[in-house]
């Protein structure tokens, strides 16, 4: 019985400290989601600066962000998705998420990033002679066509 107790007790203790190790290591995301709710995708957004990345501003909060990250949330609005930044403490419930920023107009945009215009034409994908990568999601979109 005291070796149980001892064990419920280091349990306790040990969970405590690596809980508290883990906040402050959140992961933040821009998640979009249909007019009724439902997931539409996400794409993760960075604190700190990393190679490749540029700085960006939501609801007043900076942020690292790729370009394709950026061109996504615009095609996301364009769509008529709800763009939010949420942030993920790692819990695993809906719960351990919380929206930081849901005030898409204050989102960052491709001009935002201080790309050249033809980096920004292509992508948004309205540059004359623009040599998009081929993606997974435009090979399927691209099979369906047919199909309208």
């Amino acid at each position: 019985m005291k070796r149980l107790i001892a064990l419920l007790v280091f349990a306790i203790a040990t969970s405590g400290c690596l809980t508290g190790a883990a906040l402050g290591q959140s992961d933040f995301y821009i998640r979009s989601h249909y007019s009724n709710g439902g997931f539409t995708g996400s794409h993760e957004i960075l604190r700190k600066p990393k190679e490749g990345y540029y700085k960006a501003r939501y609801c007043d909060l900076t942020f690292w962000v790729s370009s394709t990250t950026v061109a996504w949330t615009e095609e996301q609005a364009a769509a008529g998705q709800s763009l939010v930044v949420e942030e993920d403490n790692g819990a695993v419930s809906r719960a351990g998420r919380k929206i930081v920023c849901d005030n898409y107009q204050s989102f960052a945009t491709l001009e935002d990033l201080g790309l050249k215009p033809a980096e920004i034409d292509e992508l948004r994908g309205t540059g004359a002679s623009v040599d998009m990568k081929s993606s997974r999601i435009r090979t399927i979109r691209d099979a369906f066509k047919q199909f309208k």
